[in-house]
């Protein structure tokens, strides 16, 4: 008869807190050597390789690359006047002019809350945000209201782009002086306020904008204008027909003004006009339509 002392495996000592064991010699040794196999066998099963198609699968790298969702999925943020983080943002405002014939003014959000734009006989200026009040120019006076307000890039890059050069182009703009026109020129000498908007978020060489290959279309006379660039910022030139856009709206919480405007303009939309299947052969940078 022997006695068996229980040794704690976990730090390989004498365990004194349990009771030592008399065995005879040939059943210790039996259970010796059971222990030693059982143990030894799970050794082995550890080293066993996984199956061909774990490592396959382990080896294939994983793409974890995002595809931006496009304008015509993208959620759209509006706004209902300035605030601070919002630098980029563009501006619609209703102008009820001299003779009181009513247009749309568009005018760009800077950092301080203040907006860039060409305001008629002011030419390119940057003014205080105003709404509902009486702008006095010369001997003339225009009456101004805000509509709403658009975040002009679905993407965080793109506005980051923007907002890092916006105010060195603005600054050159006003001062040089550029006065007001209808007619924009190509050559940047007088600036409409679609004009100045477009040449902000897409700037290109020779004083006109890169206009992007997706803003494909114009108004009459190959003319853009604020309601071809709110349609294309609502993302509405990115579907296929008037369904897909009219479903778009549906699903967009927008305010009343806006939502009335863009229901307005999806329906001018004639069911022939449509986003190009294949991209012009237009170099970058130059026009396809007049500011």
């Amino acid at each position: 008869m022997e006695t068996v002392h229980l040794i704690d495996i976990r730090n390989g000592r004498l365990n004194p807190g349990i009771m030592p064991i008399t065995m005879h010699s040939p059943l210790i040794l039996h259970l010796l050597g059971t222990a030693v196999a059982l143990l030894l066998s799970g050794h082995a099963a550890a080293r066993v390789p996984p199956p061909a198609e774990v490592l396959l699968r382990s080896a294939v790298p994983v793409n974890k690359t995002v595809v931006p969702a496009s304008r015509g999925t993208a959620p759209l943020h509006s706004v209902a006047g300035v605030a601070p983080g919002q630098a980029g943002y563009v501006h619609y405002f209703l102008l009820r002019m001299p003779d009181d014939s009513v247009e749309v003014q568009v005018g760009i959000e800077l950092e301080d809350q203040r907006i860039a734009w060409s305001f008629p006989e002011l030419g390119v200026v940057v003014s205080p945000f105003i709404s509902g009040e009486t702008l006095e120019v010369g001997n003339n006076s225009y009456d101004v209201w805000h509509l709403y307000g658009l975040r002009p890039f679905p993407d965080n890059a793109a506005m980051a782009r923007l907002r890092k050069t916006l105010p060195a182009r603005v600054n050159a703009w006003t001062r040089a002086g550029i006065p007001y026109c209808l007619d924009d020129s190509p050559q940047g000498k007088c600036m409409s306020c679609i004009g100045l908007v477009l040449r902000a978020l897409f700037p290109g060489s020779r004083g006109y904008p890169d206009m992007p290959r997706d803003f494909w279309r114009t108004s009459a006379g190959n003319r853009y204008t604020p309601d071809d660039l709110l349609l294309y910022l609502t993302g509405m030139l990115d579907l296929p027909d008037r369904n897909a856009r009219l479903q778009r709206l549906s699903r967009l919480a927008l305010p009343a003004d806006l939502r009335n405007d863009l229901e307005k303009l999806i329906h001018t939309i004639g069911t022939g006009e449509s986003k190009p299947a294949v991209a012009t052969g237009k170099r970058p940078g130059m026009p396809r339509g007049r500011l």
